[in-house]
């Protein structure tokens, strides 16, 4: 019993000896991630590139800034191997606000391509940077000539296939009800 009381008298001189302070929240000012936006509007072998470049944040009033866009030559070291980058073919600086922005490029011959846009906000103490790039293609070569960039062939099987898969379900599920009617007839 002394041991409890001396505990609880050290307690109560530590908590009257120790200095009491209010808890306070500390000053925190997220940064608002934003979201860069790049679409080839138009691109034609030997034509000038169109390309529409925006920036965006969940916030009221969209955040404004410079986009860095760029043109690059891009490369595969084999076949289905993603595209690699090589030095700029094109670069500006366009400054956004509120609404998309519309930048011509040089005309291109044919090839494959990426373009990247790198948004710079004005205001860095409220919105983060943020990036974006897509990679296109001129000439032959283009997305409608069936090339799936290297994917294995994710589509459904051919008939042959289908009409064979449910024969042999049917003969399974056949059989097994056969096989039920069998034994419940032995049983019986």
């Amino acid at each position: 019993m002394l041991r409890k009381l001396v505990a609880l008298t050290a307690l109560s001189v530590a908590v009257a000896v120790a200095p009491v302070t209010t808890a306070s929240a500390e000053p925190y000012t997220p940064k608002i991630p934003t979201e860069t936006q790049i679409v080839v509007v138009d691109a034609q072998v030997g034509k000038p590139v169109e390309l529409e470049v925006s920036a965006s944040a969940n916030y009221p009033t969209p955040p404004e800034g410079d986009i860095k866009v760029q043109v690059l030559a891009a490369s595969s070291t084999a076949r289905g191997a993603r595209a690699v980058a090589a030095a700029p073919l094109f670069t500006t600086t366009v400054h956004f606000v509120d609404e998309a922005v519309a930048v011509t490029g040089p005309a291109l011959p044919q090839g494959r391509y990426i373009a990247t846009a790198a948004f710079t906000p004005d205001d860095a103490g409220l919105f983060l940077p943020s990036d974006a790039s897509t990679a296109f293609r001129l000439g032959a070569g283009a997305p409608d000539d069936g090339d799936d960039g290297g994917l294995p062939g994710t589509g459904g099987p051919n008939l042959m296939w289908l009409l064979l898969g449910t024969a042999l379900v049917g003969a399974g599920a056949a059989g097994v009800g056969y096989g039920r009617r069998r034994q419940q007839g032995a049983t019986a």
